[in-house]
């Protein structure tokens, strides 16, 4: 070989070295190569973003634009495909369709944007498991509400309990479509003035003691009292005592909230509907507040600082502080809802999701949706929705705005939430099966 060619080779060497040298550290600094059709030269070398990806469960298959994408760290013989949770470097800026796949579970897809120089985050993305959904009881009817220890369904339309670890039916000798009011503390539920020990299989039942005609029953758990209404008074049973004491009487109560020392009132009085704070302890009457007079009101017990009033006619939500009633938040056509926390709820019309913050009284359309909404329950754990229409059971994701369709059916109604063991409860017609059922969400 003569001196000319080794030079020339040379050349070439130190050429190739350079040029590789170049784009491997363009590469690596986040450059890349536009080489799309027709060539823009101002566009040729583009600073890339990058995509970090995160699932619940994890393992899941990315694709971008309908492609998986390659797990580049493993050994190359072998054709692997990259999933959850998982970082894609030098990504062309751009709009591009993420999709997620995993065996057992819904596909979730969204559309994302990546930035030049900066890293797009799809992280904490619920799937949820396409599992068919198994009947616990048949002929479900009414409501069905979930004991606090997640051990027990109430079923309001027939007045039975089901145990759900054994499966176990046990009918109460309660009027149909009583509603039930499960105790916090434990495994007792106050169904119509009958208050139900399972743990100890036993049942007390108040009315036959204090009297047939009372009704709206009410245990405050913290003071050991049932309070109860009997036409125009209001009263409390003391359980330790076993003696009746009376709170209020004399006016025209049409729902109330007892709370500690205070007791809360919705009175109709000649026609002006009144809503007012009595002192138990000092028998006197601190603060009152006029509401339209045209509505059926009735008091939420949820746990909240404030007072949950609902007009059920008008569909009016009422917010308002114990302590001042002239601090309150009035929310129209409102059917369904559920707190977020302190200052924020979620509630829907007919056939929309809202957010509502009470801090800035700044209300914000989450979705619509094609059909009619019933109820919306919110999964505090891994933060995510699940309302439910007629015929659907859907999820939402509130950061992306994605919706799962996850049990299509006959007839769907009353979900309720095991959160503890990610259960799905509801009663539905699934082919010709009527009854009581449950989904694993996740």
């Amino acid at each position: 070989m003569s001196k000319k060619v080794r030079d020339y080779l040379f050349l070439i060497f130190i050429t190739l070295f350079i040029g590789a040298t170049v784009i491997i550290s363009l590469y690596a600094s986040g450059y890349k190569l536009n080489l799309s059709w027709p060539l823009k030269f101002n566009r040729l070398l583009i600073k890339t973003g990058m995509l970090t990806v995160d699932s619940q469960p994890s393992g899941a298959v990315v694709y971008l634009n309908d492609h998986p994408r390659g797990d580049t760290t493993l050994r190359f013989w072998r054709k692997e495909y990259l999933t959850t949770a998982a970082k894609i470097k030098n990504l062309l800026p751009g709009e591009y369709v993420l999709r997620l796949e995993k065996t057992g579970y819904w596909p979730f897809q969204k559309r994302i944007t990546i930035l030049s120089g900066q890293t797009t985050f799809a992280e904490e993305i619920n799937l949820f498991r396409s599992d068919e959904p198994l009947l616990v009881a048949t002929t479900g009817q009414g409501e069905v509400s979930l004991s606090f220890d997640h051990k027990y369904l109430y079923e309001s339309g027939a007045s039975r309990l089901i145990n759900l670890k054994g499966s176990q039916i046990k009918k109460l000798a309660a009027t149909a479509d009583t509603p039930g009011t499960w105790l916090k503390n434990s495994e007792k539920i106050l169904v119509g003035g009958q208050l139900f020990d399972l743990e100890k299989n036993s049942q007390i039942n108040y009315r036959e003691i204090i009297g047939a005609e009372t009704t709206n029953w009410h245990l405050d758990e913290s003071d050991n009292r049932l309070f109860y209404q009997n036409k125009n008074t209001i009263s409390y049973f003391r359980l330790d005592q076993r003696v009746s004491l009376v709170a209020l009487s004399g006016e025209n109560y049409l729902t109330y909230e007892p709370r500690g020392d205070d007791l809360f009132t919705v009175v109709n009085d000649q026609g002006k509907i009144i809503l007012k704070k009595y002192s138990l302890k000092e028998q006197k009457l601190l603060a009152e507040l006029t509401l339209p007079s045209i509505g059926q009101y009735k008091f939420i017990s949820d746990g909240q600082k404030r007072l949950t009033l609902y007009d059920q006619q008008n569909k009016t939500l009422y917010l308002i502080n114990p302590t001042d009633f002239n601090t309150k938040t009035v929310i129209q056509n409102v059917f369904g809802w559920q707190w977020l926390n302190e200052e924020t709820i979620i509630y829907n019309n007919n056939w929309e999701l809202y957010t509502y913050n009470l801090g800035d009284n700044n209300s914000l359309l989450i979705t619509r949706f094609s059909e009619k909404i019933e109820k919306i329950i919110w999964h505090q754990a891994n933060n995510y929705l699940i309302f439910s229409t007629a015929k659907n059971l859907n999820t939402i994701d509130l950061t992306s705005g994605t919706i799962t369709t996850i049990l299509r059916a006959d007839q769907i109604s009353s979900p309720v939430l095991d959160d503890k063991n990610d259960y799905l409860y509801f009663l539905a017609g699934i082919g010709k099966q009527i009854g009581i059922y449950k989904i694993v969400l996740q």
